[in-house]
């Protein structure tokens, strides 16, 4: 007869892991009316870690030593459930981890901390659902524009419910410092999109207010074409579309000559503006990518 033994089968740890406990610090600053936090958005992953850490705490509470080989299968058994509810764990701690990172990457270029959000209203999540739906799990982005074109959303394409969705409004009333890209502009200063001798100047109106224009530093109409926009779900795709990432201030003039297009397109603008803001467009576009990318891990895809 096998001589019996104690066994202490596995249990797990409790506490949150590291990445977790990033929530318990103080990382937004006082949010404006209606803003969401990356809190918020990240809810739902936050809410699966918490739900998984209830079962480790379940399974911790059970009996855990066996007396093997006579109790040999409830004791694999103890192990199984804790393999399983570690792997649970280290599942749950990326997609936060995921979602987390992708927020701060999207909110604050700059390193300041301002990770406030605006969040969808009902009737705006239910109109890009309508048209994530419209556009289809079968649709593949077009290849990119050939040299000197831009990106374009025609009106007869699938995506085209869903861009018009998304720009709407986009970004809405936001104040000066909500943008980090770019050159900060003041009034009376040279407009740093043309040249010196141009004696283009950054202009105020009656009301002190300056004449610039909020800009899509990628544009709209090729950020929703980007591998794995269309997968992701409303709320991520309100929030990459307006995030402070993306976005910087230009005179009403250059935005205008711009449009929806690269700073290439601006007619009379100085060559070094232009390969600055080729280099800044290129850098947010990777960025870009990378978010949406771990967003679409956050939400398991």
């Amino acid at each position: 007869m096998a001589a019996l033994r104690l066994k202490t089968a596995s249990r797990l740890l409790t506490a949150l892991p590291v990445s977790l406990l990033l929530l318990a610090s103080p990382l937004v600053s006082a949010a404006p009316a209606g803003a969401a936090t990356p809190q918020d958005i990240c809810a739902p992953q936050y809410a699966a870690a918490q739900d998984v850490r209830a079962q480790i705490a379940a399974h911790n509470a059970q009996p855990h030593e066996f007396i093997v080989p006579r109790e040999q299968a409830a004791a694999d058994a103890y192990d199984a459930e804790a393999a399983a509810l570690r792997t649970k764990q280290d599942q749950a701690t990326a997609a936060y981890t995921a979602c987390f990172n992708a927020m701060m990457a999207l909110a604050d270029a700059a390193g300041t901390g301002d990770l406030n959000f605006k969040e969808p209203t009902p009737a705006k999540r239910a109109e890009i659902q309508n048209g994530k739906q419209r556009v289809g799990s079968g649709w593949t982005p077009p290849p990119p524009p050939r040299a000197g074109a831009n990106w374009q959303v025609p009106k007869n394409s699938p995506m085209r419910p869903l861009f018009d969705a998304l720009r709407k409004d986009n970004p809405g009333s936001v104040p000066y410092d909500y943008f980090k890209g770019g050159t900060k502009l003041t009034a009376g200063a040279p407009d740093p999109a043309y040249p010196a001798s141009s004696g283009r100047l950054i202009e105020a109106g009656p009301n002190g207010r300056l004449k610039i224009s909020a800009d899509h530093i990628v544009p709209l109409s090729e950020l929703v074409q980007m591998r794995g926009f269309t997968k992701l779900s409303a709320d991520n795709m309100f929030i990459i579309s307006r995030a402070p990432l993306n976005f910087q201030w230009l005179s009403a003039a250059s935005n205008l000559s711009k449009q929806s297009r690269s700073a290439a397109f601006v007619t009379g603008a100085d060559p070094r503006w232009i390969a600055s803001q080729q280099a800044l467009e290129n850098d947010v576009r990777s960025k870009l990518q990378a978010a949406i990318d771990q967003l679409l891990q956050s939400q398991g895809d």
